[in-house]
């Protein structure tokens, strides 16, 4: 395999990252046709209203070092969509699980300079970013 060739697997996640972005545009269009608020605040029809949030930790991360991604104020069990952007462009999508009480966490790893990493499900966002120094 030549020097700039991509492994198949990257190709893949780009592949997935790409109709992550796309499967969340087109919910958020939806939501702005319906008259919703496109992300934030969420609710279960019961009353409850969600409000999402994320924080990745240490901030700032060092080289390739693993940092823990932690949300919270999503529905239980609620699939979350994730997807992490450089400032140079890069992407990278995953997935993670609300547990019963609405928090998720998992490993995360970024590119150098800033990165912003979008999570979302439930009718629930959050948005938060990170330094890789």
């Amino acid at each position: 395999m030549g020097k700039d060739r991509k492994p198949l697997g990257t190709l893949a996640v780009v592949a997935l990252a790409a109709l992550l972005l796309s499967a969340v545009a087109l919910a958020v269009d939806v939501d702005a046709a319906r008259g919703g608020k496109g992300g934030g605040k969420g609710h279960n029809g019961g009353g409850t209203t969600y409000t999402g949030t994320c924080t990745v930790t240490p901030n700032p991360l060092t080289g390739w070092e693993v940092g823990r991604l932690s949300g919270a104020g999503f529905p239980a069990y609620a699939g979350l969509g994730i997807t992490i952007r450089s400032e140079s462009g890069n992407v990278a999508g995953m997935f993670a699980t609300a547990d019963a009480s609405g928090n998720f966490s998992r490993n995360i790893q970024g590119w150098p300079g800033t990165n912003t990493v979008d999570v979302s499900g439930g009718s629930v966002a959050a948005t938060c970013t990170f330094q890789v120094v």
